[in-house]
Order: structure tokens, then sequence, then C-alpha cells
């Protein structure tokens, strides 16, 4: 099988190469060794998981308990500080901090200003909200791969890029080998929100791309919005019966029991026939990192009882 750069095709990586943000690269390249003085601050989860999977561990992130919590991996080191909310980060720590970089995903614009007075930043999108529904391999995960590339070399660390996309494959590679003598079957991908609603993972999903290089058919063919995803009840899954579900989140297994005593829900066959796999939680828009998560975590959760 190819790697993630050889599956995509020429007129697909163009367009994902154009869709990059022209400001990714703002204030030059910076290398590794004219930052190490002071560090690189992560102002969001995702450029945090980007910079840990490229070997740099930043001097800062938001909410740092909570991305120990529910993002997990790539692994925080002892050290790294928490600077705040995701949506308001403390702005005199950040002054102290005095970092060499900022690397941010655009969603403090507001405050884009005075950050810049700290420190060049360097803006980096793990998603293309842009993109078309096609549902074509390639387009979320050849947007992840090109944009951590693009990010690394700013970094003035490309090397590093190529060993994060290595071990994408690899662990693409391992899934396959598990899951080679699973029967086929179409995926439910969701998180449920509440007695009723699930978030359902379709066209546009990183996750989308991850079924389609493990040859599984998503079994969600409605609508997704820009992040891939569509909020649906329940009972919008009984269209597929033959379906199994992989549902991502702590609460998974108690949300689904609560769900499967009632009426309404009790009769869905992946529900009643067990043919349900618990995921922790999964980032499901960080990029690479993500999307290497999701792709170990699901070999190894279908490939003992899945069939």
């Amino acid at each position: 099988m190819p790697g993630i750069d050889g599956a995509v095709d020429r007129r697909r990586f163009l367009r994902t190469a154009a869709m990059l943000p022209v400001c990714l690269m703002t204030g030059g390249a910076w290398s590794a060794e004219r930052g190490t003085a002071g560090g690189v601050c992560a102002l969001d989860w995702t450029s945090a998981q980007a910079l840990l999977s490229l070997g740099i561990a930043p001097r800062g992130l938001p909410e740092l308990d909570r991305y120990r919590r529910s993002v997990i991996e790539p692994a925080v080191p002892d050290g790294v500080l928490d600077i705040g909310a995701r949506a308001e980060p403390n702005l005199e720590l950040l002054d102290r901090l005095a970092p060499a970089r900022f690397v941010t995903d655009g969603m403090l614009s507001a405050v884009r200003g005075r950050l810049e007075r700290i420190a060049p930043v360097t803006l980096y999108q793990s998603f293309d909200t842009r993109s078309d529904e096609d549902g074509r391999p390639g387009g979320q995960l050849a947007f992840a791969v090109a944009s951590l590339r693009e990010l690394a070399a700013g970094l003035g660390v490309p090397e590093a890029a190529d060993r994060a996309v290595a071990r994408l494959d690899r662990a693409m590679e391992e899934a396959r080998a598990r899951l080679s003598i699973r029967e086929p079957r179409p995926l439910y991908v969701l998180s449920v929100l509440d007695g009723r609603r699930v978030l359902v993972h379709g066209r546009n999903s990183l996750y989308q791309d991850v079924l389609d290089r493990l040859g599984i058919e998503n079994a969600w063919t409605g609508p997704s919005g820009p992040y891939g995803h569509a909020t649906a009840t329940m009972d919008r899954l009984a269209g597929r019966p033959d379906a199994g579900l992989v549902h991502i989140g702590s609460e998974g297994r108690r949300a689904l029991e609560s769900l499967a005593v009632l009426p309404l829900f009790a009769g869905l066959p992946f529900l009643r026939e067990g043919r349900v796999t618990i995921l922790p939680p999964i980032l499901f828009y960080g990029g690479v990192p993500t999307a290497e998560r999701f792709v170990r975590l699901l070999g190894e959760g279908l490939a003992p009882h899945h069939g």
C-alpha cells in the first residue's frame, strides 16, 4: 500500500497546497536553534499536538489539564505551563514568558495584535473547513499532512514531519494487518451528545479518510458540516442494519447503555446485537496526530470482536 503522501493525486495535492494559509510562514523561517532560548507557545490544542508530534515541547499551552484528559496524545511532558483558557489566554503570563514564537489555529484574531507585540505568530490549520464533501480519499488527511510539513519547514525541522508521517503510515499498516480477517462491515463513527442525539462523522471528516484507507465503509451517508460531522437523532441510524458502531469518548459505554434501555432505540441492531466498540477521547480535527491515534485505537478495538 502507498504511504499517506503517495495516496494524494496531483490535482488534489495542488488544490490542498494552494489553500494553505499564506501567513503560515509569517515572520520567516524559524530555526530550532534560534528559538531555543524563548521556546514556542501553542495557543490551542491542535497547535500543541502538532508541535509535540514534531518533537517540540511547547513552552506553554492552554487548558493543560483538559488537554491531558480530552486530547491525551501526543503526551505533554512535565514542565509545560498552562497559559489559561483557549478562548482567552493569559496575556500577562505570555508577556512574562517572552516566547520566541506563537503557533495558533487563528481563533484568537481579536488579540492577534497584542500577541504580535510579544512574539511572531504562525498560523497552523490542521483541518480544511472549506473543503468540498466529495468524500474522495485524500481530502482532510492530505491537507493535514501538507499543513504539518509546512509548519515543520517554518520551524526549521522538516525531517520531524517526515518522522510523524512515517509513524502514521506504520499505524495504518498495522491496523490493516489487524483487520485483515475482519468481515467487511460498515461503521457509524459517533459520540453521544444527550438522551436522543449523536454527533456522527461523515464525508469531509478526517475519520472518513482513515476509514477509506482501511477499506471500511462509513455507514453515515447523510450530510455533514464544515468539520465533517452532523448532529442526528439515534433513530436516523436505523438505515444500515448491518452496520457496527464506534463510539468515541470517555462516557461512551454509560451513554449507550442508557440509550439501549429506551424503547425507541433498543431495537437498533448494533445495540441489540452488541456490535459496539468504545474508544477513548480523540480530538477529531487534530490532523496527523489525531489520525495516528484514531487508526491505532480503531485497529485495536475492532480486531478482537467485530465481524
